[in-house]
Parts: structure tokens; C-alpha cells; sequence
């Protein structure tokens, strides 16, 4: 805890190539290779638990995708994943480092709104693997929801010597509405 912020504690990154199941994972979103972020390869990242992280080439792409969620949970069972955390950098956002989408059906969720345990592997692939070489990132997600629910995920990095030792990612929670359930 850090004020009214919440923060999980992750182990320093591994990374997987899965280049091998690309086409199979583009097929699940609903999108193709021409969609990816140039030049950036999606990798499988575990700081503690595994989520593929698929760089798209922008917003309009993370918001219009339209995943195949029994897909996605046959791959993320085949790989032992939580999901995959798609992300876009936005070049008109300067507050955020990245805009995601976090699916997770293995999980029984189509998709979350916040999830601090995905923002810490996409940190150190912005990091690591983009060359973004700072130790905090703000990270959107729940924008793009059939109900938006936005949220911002703080993720900041242990680094030593260049290199990612651990991290804390986090955030705050806002309620926004009550319901009661009777049993």
C-alpha cells in the first residue's frame, strides 16, 4: 500500500518466444499481421504468472478487434497462460505509455478491466523488448469494453545495472456503483 494505492509485488521477467503459434493467436483476436506493431514480436512474459503480450499498430486496432474468446482459452491453456494483454501505444495520449486489453476466458473472464498482474509483464516488455528504458509506466485498460470501465495501472520497475530486478504494479480502486444479491 502506498497511500491509497494498492501494489503487488512481481518477480523479474522471463521471456518465451511464441512465434510459432503467431498465426493462431492473430486468428483468436480477430485481427492479422499487417494489425502488429512493426518490428516488435509478440512474446509470452511471466513475472510470476504468463500473459502473451501482442503489440498492435495502434488504437483503432485494439479498440475494433473482436476476439474469439474459446480461441484464446485453448492457446492460453496449451501455453499454462492467465492471457493475453493486447497493447497500443498512442502518440496523442502523452499520460500513458500503453492502452490495453486483457483477456483471460481459461480464467472465466472475457475481459478485465484492470489487471495489475498483466501490466507488470508488459512494462518490462516496454522496457526490455521496445527499448523504453524509464522505470515507471501508466497503463490504461477498460477503455475499449463493451461497458467501459477505464482504469489506470501505475507499474514501477526495480532495475540494477540496467536490468529488471522486480517490480510493483498497482493502483487505485474507485467504486462505481453498488448491487446487492440475494442468495
Amino acid at each position: 500500500m502506498a497511500g491509497d494505492l494498492a501494489f503487488m509485488e512481481q518477480r523479474k521477467p522471463t521471456y518465451t518466444a511464441v512465434a510459432d503459434r503467431q498465426a493462431q493467436i492473430l486468428e483468436s483476436l480477430g485481427i492479422q499481421e499487417v494489425d502488429l506493431l512493426p518490428n516488435a514480436a509478440i512474446q509470452l512474459v511471466n513475472t510470476g504468472n504468463s500473459f502473451v503480450i501482442v503489440p498492435v499498430r495502434d488504437v483503432n486496432v485494439l479498440k475494433n478487434m473482436r476476439p474469439h474468446q474459446d480461441r484464446i482459452a485453448k492457446i492460453s491453456e496449451a501455453l499454462d497462460l492467465i492471457g493475453y494483454y493486447v497493447f497500443a501505444i498512442d502518440p496523442n495520449d502523452a499520460q500513458i505509455d500503453a492502452k490495453t486489453r486483457m483477456f483471460a476466458p481459461r480464467y472465466g473472464i472475457e475481459e478485465e478491466a484492470a489487471t495489475g498482474m498483466a501490466g507488470g509483464p508488459l512494462a518490462t516488455y516496454l522496457y526490455d523488448i521496445l527499448h523504453i528504458k524509464k522505470p515507471e509506466f501508466k497503463i490504461e485498460q477498460g477503455r475499449y469494453m463493451k461497458y467501459p470501465s477505464p482504469s489506470l495501472i501505475s507499474v514501477n520497475l526495480q532495475i540494477e545495472n540496467g536490468k529488471i530486478t522486480g517490480l510493483m504494479a498497482g493502483g487505485k480502486g474507485i467504486l462505481k456503483s453498488r448491487m446487492v444479491i440475494d442468495l
